[in-house]
Parts: C-alpha cells; sequence; structure tokens
C-alpha cells in the first residue's frame, strides 16, 4: 500500500512539473509575440493566407456553379488591376494587382476573399497564369503554367508585402513597386529570396501549386463522370459502358457543355476501364487523367467514388 501511494504521488508530481514547463513555454512564446510586432504581423499574414488559399481552392473546384458560361472547374480569379476591391479581367499576362476583396460571380453568392489589410495600403497582392486564370479559353489537365515561383511552376501566388524598404512609399495604391520588391514587380518569374541580398526582399509568399489547382478541377470532373455514368447505367441494363469509345459518347450525350468545352474526354482522359466482373450486380469503372496521378473508381453501389491517392 506504501509503494502505491508513493508511485501515486510521483506520478502527481510528473504531472506537475509537465503543466509547469508547458505553461512557462506558453507565457514565452506570449511575451515574444507581445514584444515583437513584426512576428505577429508575419503570423497574422500567414493565417490569412492560408484561409484565402483554402477558399481560392474551393472557388476553382466549384467553378461551374457560379458561371454561365462553359468554362469548367480549376479557374482562379483575376487580379485587382485598378485597388477597387473587384477582379479585372482584361488584362494580359499574369495580371500583377491586388487579390480581390470579393467575387461578385454571375450566378450564386459572392465569395469573399480578404479586406483585412485594405485600409492601410497592405491589401495582399496576387497573381495567377493566364491558363488559370477563370476566362482562359481551354483548361484541363494538359494545362500548364506560365507562372513561376523560385523557377518552379505554379497556378498562383498571394503575396503580403513587408515593412517598406527605402524608396517605398505606402499610398495605398496600384503602384506595386510601392510595396513589392523590384524582383517581384510585374514579372512572371517571382522569387522569395532576393539573388544578391536577402535584406531587399521581405515579401512574404504563398502558393497555389499546378498539382493542387488539378486536383481540385479533376475532383469537381470526377462528380460529374459519376452522374452520368448513373445515368448510362440506369439506361443500359445496369451497366456502365464497356469501352472508352462508349465511355466518351455518353459523356457527350449527357455531360455537362464544360467537359466537351474543356476537352476533359477528347484530351485529358487517359485511360478509362470497365472492370466489372460477371455475374455481380454492380459496375465498376477506372478514370485516370493525364499528368495526374489519381485513379478514380465508380462503383454503382456506392453513391460516391473512391481515388488512389489525395492529390495529383
Amino acid at each position: 500500500m506504501m509503494r502505491s501511494m508513493q508511485k501515486q504521488k510521483g506520478a502527481v508530481l510528473i504531472l506537475l512539473f509537465v503543466a509547469l514547463i508547458m505553461g512557462a513555454a506558453t507565457a514565452f512564446v506570449g511575451a515574444l509575440n507581445n514584444s515583437n510586432p513584426q512576428l505577429r504581423d508575419r503570423l497574422n499574414k500567414q493565417n490569412e493566407m492560408q484561409r484565402i488559399k483554402e477558399t481560392l481552392l474551393s472557388y476553382a473546384m466549384t467553378f461551374p456553379e457560379y458561371n454561365t458560361t462553359s468554362n469548367g472547374p480549376g479557374r482562379l480569379p483575376c487580379s485587382d488591376t485598378n485597388n477597387d476591391g473587384l477582379m479585372d479581367c482584361t488584362t494580359t499576362g499574369t495580371g500583377l494587382g491586388r487579390l480581390p476583396v470579393r467575387i461578385v460571380p454571375p450566378i450564386g453568392s459572392p465569395v469573399f476573399l480578404s479586406d483585412r489589410y485594405q485600409g492601410t495600403g497592405q491589401q495582399f497582392w496576387y497573381a495567377v497564369a493566364p491558363q488559370f486564370r477563370q476566362n482562359s479559353t481551354t483548361l484541363n489537365t494538359a494545362s500548364t503554367s506560365t507562372l513561376t515561383l523560385d523557377g518552379a511552376s505554379v497556378a498562383a501566388v498571394i503575396i503580403a508585402p513587408g515593412p517598406a524598404l527605402s524608396g517605398q512609399q505606402r499610398i495605398n495604391d496600384n503602384q506595386a513597386a510601392r510595396y513589392l520588391e523590384s524582383t517581384n514587380v510585374g514579372s512572371p518569374n517571382f522569387v522569395t529570396i532576393h539573388p544578391t541580398d536577402p535584406a531587399l526582399l521581405n515579401d512574404m509568399i504563398s502558393t497555389i501549386t499546378v498539382a493542387e489547382i488539378l486536383t481540385a478541377a479533376t475532383t469537381r470532373t470526377a462528380q460529374e463522370i459519376k452522374r452520368v455514368l448513373g445515368i448510362y447505367y440506369a439506361a443500359n441494363g445496369n451497366t456502365y459502358p464497356g469501352t472508352t469509345a462508349q465511355f466518351s459518347a455518353a459523356m457527350t450525350a449527357s455531360g455537362a457543355a464544360w467537359i466537351a468545352a474543356n476537352a476533359w474526354v477528347a484530351t485529358s482522359l487517359e485511360t478509362y476501364t470497365n472492370t466489372t466482373v460477371n455475374p455481380v450486380p454492380t459496375s465498376t469503372a477506372t478514370v485516370k487523367f493525364t499528368n495526374c496521378a489519381i485513379t478514380f473508381t465508380f462503383n454503382s453501389g456506392l453513391t460516391g467514388f473512391t481515388r488512389s491517392r489525395p492529390t495529383c
């Protein structure tokens, strides 16, 4: 009994010690944040940029639901080039500008992005590759990007300016040179480190990669495929298309207009396979797109679909 009580007391002391250490660490981090406004500002901007990125990817995936044309998923909004809070899709190239405060689509509710730093002249900057801009003519997994960050292709960049460097007069306008460093002004090739002097670049940059966009676009396309396969299944004796030609014909006949307009089957489809093993009460098929490592599996007995991996 005595030994058991001693063990319990020892365990309590250990827990108290751990709690003391954790409390001290929390207090230290809190004091550090409070004593360093720049660090606190960077953390706030990092969190906000992550939230913006997630909103943009959601918008890209569900783009057909906001749009009245035959443009399909995977598209990102244009930048705001006149600093009025709304996107401008009349520019060429990457159209470097401010991040729009909100997207006002032809249909559906407006999509809020961020106005956290608008009144201080620090509204985020934003550039998107023409291939993934929402007014691009065709977008599927064969699409590539002409926008780069540190030499690697990306679909878009979100930029938070750091403190003003020498010669940067912040007056809440849309002149990139007043906010971004010279290496990131008006170029499709952005960098995170200045090529000669790290002190000459304090921009914070978050990216949306091509793989992230293609993952969103293929996921939305798989949803449309599932819908079309369901129509075919009901009309053809409870079976999925047996060949790629039959699958292509079904997508043309029953698929949304953006499937054909963006050549999701004609150009982007890598393989379609009916993997049904008879006799079974359900039908199974798989689809894979070029430049995306995901294999989507559709089963007539399931409401959704499965995929071999989470990302392209």
